[in-house]
């Protein structure tokens, strides 16, 4: 859809149904389910599907067709017929309750837990077993995939690893810069700086992950979503590349779940809409719902206000130009000190413990009702990780930049007149 020439920004209405702290006794319910089989799982009573989700290595066995386009597959491009994290079945149990569990708290960091699981219940219509069986995929493929790495190795590290790294910041291919009047942070990618030929596909497809990762850290308190802008502004066929594309998809799909607030598709050449005829159709009907077409800047402008955006390129009101400032000396120190780190992660955990007693207790009467010490409990999760996270992830971009610090998110906008 596209958004009329003279409208202008309207500030949209977010769904609250479904949400934290907007369950029905019903939906309620089905949390408690939730949490029933999922301890289970954790505590190893229950067996589960140890099928390994598809990584990067296993991707990468699907190759491209000649003209460009991505080869068929048995399954699909996108895994249709098959789960998009089904894909590589492992030879002996891989995966064990308790890895889970660790791998489900460092997912969590400072939200709510009940945020994060309600995302695959809603993104599977509430039921329990299909709720679950994708958040399992979801903490398989975060084992799989290494996310821990990305966390928790610098810029510098990151980029020794997987060549050219750096240099995809550098060249402000894709990044995080403020958020619309609701709070939702904007990710922007600018197709026209992406050649898939100059970095190995491992560098892309892991820069990719971190983005994603550090979008997580820019999430206010009570924000879930985020908003894309695609700029194809220059966009030609060799910008194209099939793999970000299918990981893009499947991230928001499957392990990224109800996050995807709105996908802006900005400025598409006449190029983009053979090839959007070949991505529509394997899009989830929810992703393809949240795609928004804007021709030109005036209606960008109606998706994003002209004050978040900057003069430059969009006719913006911020007067605001990107630029990668490298890391320093001694920026990670924190994460050398193992006393402070062991003393920090100890707290972290009881705070875990003492969630898990009280969900515990509260689900052998699956009654529909709330728990307020749940939540009260919760709330110390975001205040704690603020002290723990200098000592267990690495500084990045935005905490140069001065948006994440201390648990805070700050985006500053210089506003110039009209």
């Amino acid at each position: 859809m596209s958004a009329t020439a003279n409208s202008t920004y309207v500030v949209p209405v977010l769904p609250t149904d479904g949400r934290l702290g907007h369950l029905t006794q019903e939906q309620t319910v089905k949390l408690q389910q939730f949490w029933v089989r999922l301890y289970d799982i954790f505590d190893g009573k229950t067996p589960f599907d140890q099928t390994a989700p598809s990584s990067f290595k296993g991707q990468a066995r699907d190759e491209e067709g000649g003209d460009g386009t991505p080869a068929p597959a048995k399954t699909g491009w996108f895994g249709r017929g098959k789960a998009a994290s089904e894909s590589v079945a492992a030879p002996a149990p891989r995966f064990t309750g308790a890895e889970l569990y660790k791998t489900f708290w460092k997912l969590t960091m400072m939200d709510h837990p009940d945020l994060i699981v309600l995302k695959f219940i809603r993104a599977r219509k509430w039921v329990v077993d299909d709720a679950l069986k994708m958040f399992l995929n979801a903490l398989k493929w975060r084992i799989v995939e290494r996310l821990d790495e990305l966390v928790e190795l610098s810029d510098v590290e990151l980029d020794a690893k997987y060549p050219k790294f750096i240099e995809q910041m550098r060249k402000g291919k894709g990044y995080l810069r403020g958020a619309d009047p609701l709070g939702r942070p904007m990710s922007i990618v600018n197709t026209r700086f992406h050649h898939k030929a100059d970095q190995p596909a491992e560098t892309i497809h892991r820069f990719t992950l971190y983005t994603m990762e550090c979008g997580r850290t820019v999430l206010p308190d009570g924000s879930e979503t985020v908003i894309v802008i695609f700029d194809l502004s220059n966009f030609g066929l060799d910008n194209m590349d099939w793999g970000f594309v299918r990981l893009f998809v499947q991230c928001f799909e499957s392990y990224y779940p109800e996050t995807l607030g709105v996908c802006v598709v900005h400025r598409a050449p006449f190029v983009f809409w053979g090839l959007w005829k070949l991505i529509q159709p394997l899009l989830d009907p929810v992703v393809a719902s949240k795609f928004v077409f804007t021709r030109n800047n005036a209606e960008l402008h109606k998706v994003v206000p002209r004050e978040r955006l900057p003069i430059i390129h969009y006719e913006g009101l911020d007067d605001w130009k990107y630029e990668y400032i490298p890391a320093v000396a001694g920026e990670n120190d924190c994460m050398k000190d193992t006393a402070k780190k062991e003393e920090l992660l100890a707290e972290r955990h009881a705070i875990e413990a003492r969630f898990d007693t009280v969900t515990r207790a509260w689900i052998k009467n699956a009654d529909g009702k709330n728990n307020a010490e749940r939540d009260e409990i919760a709330k110390e999760f975001r205040e704690q990780y603020t002290r723990l996270s200098p000592y267990v992830r690495a500084d990045t971009l935005y905490k140069r930049w001065g948006v994440a610090v201390n648990g805070e998110v700050n985006w500053t906008y210089n506003i110039k007149d009209q």
